[in-house]
């Protein structure tokens, strides 16, 4: 071989013979996810999941690192801290679950790395941070707005937000909560007001008695209309008033408590683009607002995520 093909050769990691190269075996890309970002102390359990993409046909072993606030074997266990996936399966899963105590210690957080792995890369999200949210303590309340449609398409049924086979802009026009706790979210008698009711102290829609989101879960209101489909599952309600009113030229939504606090508050008004679809947080519950066609090319995507799938 010619020596300055042998150096070059060297220095990018080629092992020769001659002029003949021996195969490198692909690695398998590995994705590492969380069943759910927040359990109770009280019995909770979640699934370190992870997954094989691009598969190279062979066995993938992956170990962990656990850190964070919480204590291991205290404050919750692990069914191992590592795990083979065969070249015949995708998917690898470790089961961390919370251990209950009678303190009050607040939340806690576990930290999930990977440590290493063989046979793999890791790609995406290669930390996660678990919260282990503790029951002996009143927890706040933890909504987020997480989708907001005040500008219907008005082309054909491209606006139909609602699926009840026609569009009409005050009627399609909703808003997306979710509940980040591990436990139920009672918003019964909560308002909701756009800029010009709020002045007015007269709400475009009050939670009914009985409004409770469930761990995790999603509460979509539409303006009104019949809403038909099964939208992820999530509690769907309709306007008290009949109206959302949301102004496409700038307006300001916000959602108060049974104590009169602004606890939501979106402001229109740099988002007031005629966008003809919904502004959604990319990624899900944690990302700014994006409008929903640059995730996926959908205008939106009431009580599911942005790909569809329920929360």
């Amino acid at each position: 071989m010619n020596p300055l093909v042998a150096v070059l050769a060297a220095a990018m990691g080629v092992v020769t013979s001659g002029c003949e190269t021996e195969d490198v075996t692909p690695r398998s890309k590995v994705r590492m996810e969380l069943g759910t970002s927040i359990i109770l102390e009280n019995s909770g359990s979640t699934e370190i999941r992870f997954t094989l993409e691009d598969g190279a046909g062979a066995p993938v072993t992956v170990e962990i690192a656990l850190g964070g606030t919480a204590e291991q074997n205290t404050d919750y266990s692990v069914s191992a801290m590592s795990v083979e996936i065969p070249a015949t399966d995708s998917v690898g899963i470790i089961t961390l679950n919370a251990i209950d105590d009678s303190e009050q210690e607040g939340n806690e957080t576990v930290e999930i790395s990977v440590a290493s792995i063989v046979g793999g890369v890791s790609i995406g999200v290669s930390d996660l941070t678990l919260t282990i949210e503790d029951d002996d303590v009143v927890q706040p309340l933890n909504l987020v707005l997480n989708e907001v449609l005040y500008d219907p398409s008005n082309n054909g049924l491209d606006g139909d937000a609602n699926g009840d086979g026609a569009y009409v802009h005050a009627q399609d026009e909703f808003i997306e909560l979710v509940n980040l706790s591990a436990s139920s979210a009672d918003i019964s008698g909560f308002k909701v007001f756009d800029d010009e009711n709020y002045a007015i102290d007269v709400p475009n829609h009050e939670f009914p008695a009985g409004t409770v989101i469930p761990p995790g879960g999603a509460l979509v209101l539409f303006g009104g209309g019949t809403p038909t489909g099964t939208f992820g599952n999530a509690t769907i309600q309709t306007s008290t008033s009949g109206d959302m009113n949301l102004n496409n030229a700038g307006d300001v939504l916000r959602i108060v408590d049974l104590d009169d606090n602004v606890i939501i508050e979106f402001d229109i008004e740099p988002l007031s683009n005629n966008p003809n679809e919904s502004y959604t947080r990319d990624p899900d519950l944690t990302g700014e607002f994006v409008q929903h066609a640059s995730v996926n090319g959908a205008l939106f995507s009431p009580g599911t995520r942005t790909d569809g799938t329920p929360f």
